[in-house]
């Protein structure tokens, strides 16, 4: 069977969909990152988010307000763990603003859920209970 050669999106191409879908975030080329806020419902603190860029696999940190250090779904180095990279839900031919920003939002709204009665009931993948390798 033949496999189906995806295109990388360019960081400039990343940026214009940013840009396009989510104003507040700002691109930083020293360090390549996005910087920006999400509010998953009207509810919410506003959080300030780090989206920081390689090829492969996109890591998201929740700057501000910081969360809680025993929240599930989160690697080792604190950035969250927002699908199972195994399924190839993400990969670079894919825009951030389509695919991570949402399942931000989503990660968040649940984290929220999980502060008010301790269980995580959005989606998940099998995995250790322990932190996540990053």
């Amino acid at each position: 069977m033949r496999k189906i050669k995806r295109k990388k999106l360019t960081v400039p191409l990343q940026n214009i969909r940013m840009l396009q879908k989510y104003p507040s975030f700002k691109y930083t080329k020293k360090g390549n990152f996005w910087k920006g806020h999400l509010q998953p419902t009207t509810s919410s603190p506003i959080y300030e988010v780090k989206i920081k860029y390689d090829w492969f696999r996109p890591k998201v940190f929740i700057l501000n307000p910081q969360i809680s250090k025993d929240a599930p779904h989160c690697y080792g180095d604190g950035s969250l763990c927002l699908y199972y990279p195994s399924d190839n839900s993400y990969n670079n031919s894919l825009f951030i603003a389509d695919t991570i920003i949402p399942w931000t939002s989503e990660w968040l709204y649940y984290y929220e859920k999980w502060l008010e009665d301790e269980v995580w009931w959005g989606p998940e993948a099998p995995h250790s209970p322990k932190k996540l390798e990053s």
